[in-house]
């Protein structure tokens, strides 16, 4: 005797109902041939266009270049923080200059 038809019976953690769901044979090859497709058509578009490899030269050359821009950050950031001090004392000093123009 052939099977015409499966049962699926589908269980919610947050419901006490049970779904049941009929999927008749018909049905199941196609759910199944759309499967083999969809697999067979990633695996032949992974091989048409592969991930870019990078070699150990360009990555350590990537690596120091990235360790260069990280340093002269830091020392942009230090030349900042030197230069506020200098900034906020000239600012000082213009302000007191224009009170000092406006009160004559």
């Amino acid at each position: 005797m052939k099977t015409t038809a499966w049962n699926l019976i589908v269980i919610s953690p947050h419901s006490p109902r049970l779904e049941k769901i009929r999927v008749s044979c018909q049905a199941g090859l196609i759910l199944f041939a759309a499967f083999v497709l969809a697999f067979l058509t990633t695996v032949l578009l992974l091989l048409m266009f592969p991930q870019a490899r990078v070699n150990e030269s360009a990555h350590a050359r990537l690596a120091a270049e990235n360790q260069v821009l990280r340093t002269e950050n830091k020392n942009i950031a230090i030349r900042i923080g030197k230069l506020d001090p200098q900034v906020s004392r000239v600012e000082a000093h213009s302000q007191r200059n224009v009170a000092l123009t406006q009160t004559d």
